[in-house]
Protein backbone atom coordinates (compact mmCIF):
# COMPACT_ATOMS: atom_id res chain seq x y z
CA UNK A 1 0.00 0.00 0.00
CA UNK A 2 2.54 2.31 0.60
CA UNK A 3 4.64 1.47 -2.47
CA UNK A 4 1.34 1.75 -4.29
CA UNK A 5 0.87 5.56 -2.75
CA UNK A 6 4.18 6.55 -3.33
CA UNK A 7 4.35 5.44 -6.93
CA UNK A 8 1.17 7.64 -7.42
CA UNK A 9 2.80 10.30 -5.36
CA UNK A 10 5.94 10.02 -7.75
CA UNK A 11 3.66 9.84 -11.13
CA UNK A 12 1.68 13.15 -9.99
CA UNK A 13 5.48 14.81 -9.42
CA UNK A 14 6.56 14.23 -12.50
CA UNK A 15 3.53 14.88 -14.24
CA UNK A 16 3.47 18.17 -12.85
CA UNK A 17 7.10 18.31 -13.67
CA UNK A 18 6.55 18.14 -17.16
CA UNK A 19 3.28 20.33 -17.66
CA UNK A 20 5.99 23.10 -16.08
CA UNK A 21 8.86 22.97 -18.42
CA UNK A 22 6.25 22.61 -21.15
CA UNK A 23 4.79 26.11 -20.27
CA UNK A 24 8.07 27.69 -19.41
CA UNK A 25 8.81 30.01 -21.62
CA UNK A 26 12.47 31.08 -21.43
CA UNK A 27 15.39 32.06 -24.01
CA UNK A 28 15.41 28.41 -25.21
CA UNK A 29 12.00 28.93 -26.82
CA UNK A 30 13.20 31.76 -28.78
CA UNK A 31 15.45 30.16 -31.13
CA UNK A 32 15.13 30.19 -35.06
CA UNK A 33 14.94 26.51 -36.61
CA UNK A 34 19.01 26.35 -37.41
CA UNK A 35 19.88 26.32 -40.87
CA UNK A 36 17.00 28.63 -42.01
CA UNK A 37 17.51 31.97 -43.19
CA UNK A 38 14.83 34.48 -41.09
CA UNK A 39 12.96 36.43 -43.61
CA UNK A 40 13.04 40.61 -42.01
CA UNK A 41 10.45 42.83 -43.14
CA UNK A 42 12.53 46.72 -44.33
CA UNK A 43 9.87 47.84 -41.32
CA UNK A 44 11.24 45.77 -38.78
CA UNK A 45 15.11 46.12 -40.30
CA UNK A 46 14.25 50.44 -39.64
CA UNK A 47 12.79 49.17 -36.07
CA UNK A 48 16.40 47.65 -35.36
CA UNK A 49 18.30 50.58 -36.62
CA UNK A 50 16.23 52.31 -34.18
CA UNK A 51 17.08 50.17 -31.31
CA UNK A 52 20.51 50.07 -32.44
CA UNK A 53 20.48 54.30 -31.86
CA UNK A 54 18.90 53.93 -28.82
CA UNK A 55 20.97 50.71 -27.55
CA UNK A 56 24.34 53.04 -27.47
CA UNK A 57 27.55 51.30 -27.31
CA UNK A 58 27.61 49.65 -24.18
CA UNK A 59 24.20 49.38 -22.66
CA UNK A 60 22.93 45.60 -23.13
CA UNK A 61 19.66 44.69 -24.34
CA UNK A 62 17.34 42.67 -26.87
CA UNK A 63 15.79 42.82 -29.84
CA UNK A 64 13.13 40.15 -30.47
CA UNK A 65 11.32 39.79 -33.74
CA UNK A 66 7.26 38.85 -33.96
CA UNK A 67 6.51 36.16 -36.05
CA UNK A 68 3.85 36.12 -39.44
CA UNK A 69 4.46 32.74 -40.96
CA UNK A 70 8.12 32.41 -41.95
CA UNK A 71 8.70 36.25 -41.32
CA UNK A 72 9.26 38.49 -39.45
CA UNK A 73 6.38 41.47 -39.26
CA UNK A 74 7.13 43.21 -35.91
CA UNK A 75 9.48 43.50 -33.28
CA UNK A 76 9.94 44.00 -29.14
CA UNK A 77 13.04 45.68 -27.68
CA UNK A 78 14.30 46.16 -24.36
CA UNK A 79 17.48 47.85 -23.35
CA UNK A 80 19.02 48.50 -19.71
CA UNK A 81 19.88 51.39 -18.47
CA UNK A 82 22.17 50.89 -15.37
CA UNK A 83 19.65 52.46 -13.40
CA UNK A 84 16.47 50.14 -14.36
CA UNK A 85 16.33 47.34 -12.46
CA UNK A 86 14.81 45.03 -14.31
CA UNK A 87 18.52 43.42 -15.92
CA UNK A 88 19.29 42.00 -12.86
CA UNK A 89 18.20 38.26 -12.21
CA UNK A 90 15.57 39.35 -9.94
CA UNK A 91 13.51 41.49 -12.42
CA UNK A 92 14.06 38.48 -15.36
CA UNK A 93 16.46 40.14 -17.17
CA UNK A 94 15.89 41.94 -20.56
CA UNK A 95 15.13 38.42 -22.79
CA UNK A 96 12.26 37.19 -20.23
CA UNK A 97 10.83 40.64 -19.94
CA UNK A 98 10.54 40.94 -23.29
CA UNK A 99 9.23 37.60 -24.29
CA UNK A 100 6.58 38.44 -21.59
CA UNK A 101 5.54 41.15 -23.90
CA UNK A 102 5.17 38.85 -26.78
CA UNK A 103 3.43 36.26 -24.76
CA UNK A 104 1.21 39.60 -23.16
CA UNK A 105 0.88 40.52 -26.96
CA UNK A 106 -0.32 37.17 -28.18
CA UNK A 107 2.83 36.83 -30.53
CA UNK A 108 5.68 34.35 -31.72
CA UNK A 109 9.13 36.13 -31.29
CA UNK A 110 12.61 34.81 -32.57
CA UNK A 111 15.56 36.54 -30.39
CA UNK A 112 16.98 38.26 -33.68
CA UNK A 113 19.55 39.97 -31.46
CA UNK A 114 21.25 40.32 -28.31
CA UNK A 115 22.83 43.54 -27.58
CA UNK A 116 24.25 44.71 -30.76
CA UNK A 117 25.14 40.78 -31.74
CA UNK A 118 22.50 39.09 -34.71
CA UNK A 119 21.72 35.66 -33.70
CA UNK A 120 20.28 34.19 -36.92
CA UNK A 121 21.20 34.02 -40.64
CA UNK A 122 18.72 36.94 -41.96
CA UNK A 123 17.56 38.72 -45.08
CA UNK A 124 15.87 41.49 -46.10
CA UNK A 125 12.83 41.72 -47.85
CA UNK A 126 10.08 44.04 -49.02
Amino acid sequence: MLVARLGKSLLALVCAATFIAACASGPGDLRYPPGKTLKVTKQVWSYYQEYLATLGGSTPGVFLVAMDGDVARGARYMYCPVQYDRCSAKGGGPVNETNRMCIKDHLTCVLFARNSQIQVPYEIID
